[in-house]
């Protein structure tokens, strides 16, 4: 099983933050840099991407690529060489000129090569007995091999496990030592342990969380206990370390790449675009700094640390930050004395006055929007509370007035959004110069849902969903599919229809249930009017659709359980699932996908235009089918935030979307469709291309999904799959549901 086989990454954002005392920072910090020199490097492009890649002492560099092939190489990167193996190798570590590594297919710690020349085909078995379910980091230090890895049990075997959220997550990981020479292992028994490193001096580091703080551990590797601890305040959940000429440095999918000075503990966020996810994916040699791009697939170098321990950074990285950690025009290269120009299109951080308040935001998800980014522009902290599913428990909640809650955040869709601004349960936002600026830049639809009838702006829009069909011109062409007629849920129900079965090359990515769900808004909204009364699902349009997707599958059975008319990448998803690099992402094999804009605009895999073309070009997109010929009008779903009146720090919380509104490109770390000016989308996109074009104009002309159905179980569905009502028992249900939401 391999090491990188799930994460989810989100937004790279940059903040600044302090550093708590410790006596041990000395004694962590010293180095001696004097051997250090810059070497001239030329990144290693990797077709099918990089698994894993070591920079051995003496400056060889090996790699294991997607391809699931061996490459080796000196250490200015030029003329990588394969190297014939029979396995698949990954979380690769080094010491004293021999390779160690994972071995996928065999499941066991090995050694690659009998010495320290370069690897062979021939490899010596090492550790065997312990499973893993995923290997976070390999390193080799005094002798010993040291695995953080999440073990494989019985009650994990089909887990996803999530790396990059902004807190720390307690997965079960644990640190194994292995024997080199006898194979034997044991756990070190550190938990919380997020990353760990060896130097180049032969000190053995940890990473980890106790105590509602971030440490740097030094570990005695003889004694087996921890020698030195260094904590920093609001440290970030750093995903991989480096500890070398006196920094720290480190990934934080919240930040990108930084780099903490151990002796003052000064910190700088160098760069938004490096996304280096597991401790393999950051190497250090005498002073160089690698990184593994999953997004550009390659390595390439970042940073230098000079002989006087002066870090310089690469001029070809996209998006760096001034000394201080802010954005600015342009930033002083020390040794020259010139300036290298930033990259055009960089998004802005609004400067801010400081305040000092913690402002309360509760929401019933996670929070759709960096908590740090926002303390690091305004200084505010966010104490997070999570509120029940429960629609009438959070009712009872906002009437009684609950004063310990600052902010709300909710989807439109929940009906409970009808009764917030019909009883005012919110802080008028009109006050506002900036949120009232933004909210009138916005589609007209957006700002009459931020609006009460009243003329109270009463919220504040976080991100919109909306389901669009993803498609690559040429392979339609090939297989006799026009757009036209994946226009109607009719047209394209019959496509399906004449593709199933289809083996060849191409396939369509489309889960039914999601897309059942879409066809199910789009009704009560074409169909149906609330205001009215007029609500009606006991009509021939809903059954023949319910009756088609309903028989289709099993709503709990997984994703592999689709329609037999649909197609998903789960379905062909084998080993590691990695954003945006599933299968309905491959240009070469997709005929059309319909998902959330979301689901292929990685956000938090892009900062700039140039990065956000991975996911654009080559691709078109057209609006979710209607249900009628010639409705043009799409459907769109808000998450949005909104003041609580009975807050006792209102002009805080005002002040805190204010932020957010002004930074919302940055902040929020899903794609923002909200605003109509164009301008507002060219620090993020190249607002020329045919696909952004086609998104833009798509939620343009859609309209906002409002919530009326108190009852979001739909166990209806699931009692006609299991054969414990009929259809029209189940119909009947979905109606006493959306009537019941008239009167509540």
């Amino acid at each position: 099983m391999k090491g990188k086989k799930f994460f989810v990454l989100f937004a790279a954002i940059f903040f600044i933050v302090g550093c708590g005392k410790d006596s041990g920072r000395k004694e962590i910090a010293d180095a001696d840099c004097s051997g250090y020199e810059v070497v001239d490097f030329v990144s290693i492009p990797m077709e099918d991407g990089v698994e894993a890649f070591i920079v051995r002492e003496d400056g060889t560099i090996l790699c294991s690529g997607g391809d699931e092939k061996l490459y080796v190489c000196e250490g200015t990167g030029e003329n990588p060489q394969e190297i014939p193996s029979s396995s698949f190798y990954g979380n690769l570590c080094a010491e004293d000129g021999v390779f160690y590594a994972y071995d996928y297919k065999n499941l066991a710690v090995v050694q690659l090569g009998e010495d320290s020349g370069l690897p062979e085909i021939h490899t010596r078995g090492i550790q065997s007995l312990v499973a893993f379910h995923t290997i976070r980091n390999m390193v080799a230090s005094d002798g010993k091999i040291y695995v953080l890895a999440i073990p494989l049990t019985e009650e994990n075997t089909e887990d996803f496990y999530s790396f990059g959220i902004e807190r720390f997550e307690d997965y079960g990981e644990q640190v194994y030592c292995i024997d080199v020479a006898s194979g034997e292992s044991h756990t070190l028994g550190l938990a919380h342990i997020t990353a760990e490193y060896c130097s180049e001096d032969g000190r053995l580091f940890f990473y980890g969380w106790q105590e509602e703080q971030y440490y740097l551990y030094e570990y005695d590797t003889k004694k087996e206990k921890i020698a030195q601890k260094l904590s920093f305040d609001s440290m970030g959940n750093l995903l991989n370390i480096v500890v070398e000429g006196g920094y720290l440095f480190g990934f934080d999918p919240s930040e990108g790449l930084l780099g903490i000075d151990l002796k003052n503990g000064e910190k700088t966020v160098w760069s938004s675009d490096v996304y280096a996810m597991f401790g393999n994916d950051l190497q250090f040699y005498r002073g160089n700094l690698f990184v593994n791009d999953i997004a550009a697939k390659e390595i390439r170098q970042v940073l230098v640390v000079d002989t006087q321990g002066e870090i310089r950074e690469r001029q070809d990285v996209l998006d760096p930050a001034v000394a201080d950690g802010t954005i600015g025009d342009a930033k002083e290269d020390k040794d020259s004395g010139s300036t290298v120009e930033l990259p055009e299109h960089t998004p802005s951080v609004t400067e801010w006055p400081k305040r000092t308040e913690t402002v309360t935001v509760a929401s019933a998800a996670y929070l759709p929007f960096s908590a740090r980014e926002i303390k690091r522009i305004c200084g505010m902290r966010t104490k997070e509370v999570e509120l029940p599913v429960d629609l009438e428990a959070i009712v009872t909640e906002l009437m009684a007035g609950n004063p310990d809650v600052d902010i709300y955040v909710f989807p439109l869709v929940w009906p409970l959004t009808q009764r917030i601004k019909e009883l005012g349960l919110y802080a008028p936002l009109n006050d506002s110069g900036i949120i009232s600026d933004h909210i009138g830049k916005c589609f007209d639809y957006v700002t009459a849902a931020a609006t009460n009838g009243n003329g109270d702006i009463w919220m504040l829009p976080m991100y919109e969903y909306a389901q669009v069909t993803w498609y690559i011109p040429e392979n339609m062409e090939k297989l006799g599919v026009t757009p036209e007629e994946l226009g109607t849920v009719d047209g394209y129900l019959a496509v399906l229809e004449r593709l199933h079965g289809e083996t060849g090359k191409y396939r369509y990515y489309n889960q039914a249930s999601v897309f059942w769900n879409q066809c199910d808004a789009l009704y009560d909204m074409v169909y149906n009017d609330y205001e009215s009364g007029q609500v009606n699902f006991d009509t021939e349009r809903y059954r023949s659709l319910a009756e088609f997707f309903w028989t289709g599958w099993d709503r709990y059975s997984g994703l592999q359980a689709n329609h037999p008319w649909f197609f998903n990448a789960e379905q062909q998803q084998t080993g590691e699932h990695r954003a945006g690099k599933t299968p309905d992402f491959d240009r070469n094999s997709v005929i059309f996908k319909t998902d959330h804009v979301s689901s292929h605009l990685y956000k938090e895999l892009f900062s700039v235009p140039e990065q956000s073309r991975i996911f654009l070009e080559g691709w078109r997109a057209i609006p979710f089918p209607s249900l009628e010929t010639g409705q043009e009008t799409g459907l769109a779903s808000i998450h949005y935030a909104y003041v609580n009146p009975y807050s006792k720090q209102k002009n805080a919380a005002v002040e805190y979307l204010e932020v957010i509104a002004a930074n919302q490109n940055r902040i929020v770390g899903l794609p923002v469709f909200f605003r109509e000016d164009v301008e507002y989308y060219e620090e993020l996109y190249d607002t020329s291309m045919p696909a952004f074009q086609d998104i833009y104009g798509i939620y343009k002309n859609s309209a906002v999904k409002y919530g009326y159905s108190w009852d979001l179980s739909m166990e209806y569905i699931t009692d006609y799959q299991r054969g414990l009502i009929t259809l029209d028992e189940a119909i009947e249900r979905r109606q006493k549901i959306a009537v019941t939401g008239l009167y509540e």
